[in-house]
């Protein structure tokens, strides 16, 4: 006997809730994936600003020492974060002069009595709010090359030079991780989509169960064993 089209409907009625609920989860993933891979690709066409000028210009030698750091960059930077500090060739801080940020340009006394090679290590955060960092080589005096080397401190042995080295690789290295603000929006769009994921699910059983299924206290002592106590 031919299957009519409205048995084929009914059929087809009573096995979609396990089907909807499965479309519902592969949904939500790939979902969570096109998020993932928007943020994750829309996030370099935000162009970090980049350093364009400074004085001192790398490897430049000075007769005297200058009277402060510059640096001007592409774009406005912030002030929170902003970081100007200068070593001697012992890898010692020279005592520089707090920064100073004006729109694109940052602005750090130097001392007048340097003399030797010296490098410049700046960070600042850029106008997207990503934080761009680097370094700058510059010599004061006769002997001076403007290239600087750390060299082992004189009461210190070369061991405990090694060590610095490590712990300042280990601090350049989590100073270039992940953006925060980044893995905070791919952490808030996936709980987003698991959340909505979840609702979805609960409303398919639902409506797969039927508009009386678990409603009051006697919803399951209607059948025959209810009326054999009576």
């Amino acid at each position: 006997m031919p299957t009519s089209p409205t048995a084929v409907a009914r059929a087809a009625t009573r096995t979609s809730p396990a089907t909807r609920m499965r479309a519902v989860v592969l949904a939500a993933a790939a979902l969570a994936v096109a998020l993932c891979l928007t943020l994750a690709g829309g996030s370099p066409a935000f162009a970090h600003d980049e350093l364009i000028a400074s004085s001192p210009e790398p490897g430049e030698v000075f007769d005297a020492a200058p009277a402060e750091v510059t640096l001007t960059f592409s774009g406005d930077v912030l002030e929170a974060g902003t970081a100007v500090v200068v070593v001697d060739h012992h890898g010692d801080e020279v005592e520089v002069g707090a920064p100073a940020v004006s729109g694109s340009e940052v602005t750090s006394g130097l001392p007048a009595d340097l003399s030797g090679e010296y490098q410049v290590r700046w960070r600042v955060v850029s106008s997207d709010g990503h934080p761009i960092e680097g370094t700058i080589d510059f010599g004061v005096g006769a002997d001076a090359t403007g290239t600087w080397t750390e060299e082992a401190p004189h009461d210190e042995a070369p061991a405990d030079s090694e060590s610095a080295g490590g712990s300042e690789h280990a601090e350049d290295a989590a100073a270039t991780g992940p953006d925060g603000w980044t893995i905070a929006g791919f952490v808030v769009g996936a709980l987003g989509i698991l959340a909505l994921a979840a609702a979805l699910i609960v409303a398919a059983r639902r409506k797969s169960a039927g508009p009386g299924a678990g409603s009051g206290p006697g919803a399951g002592s209607g059948g025959p064993g209810g009326s054999a106590d009576q």
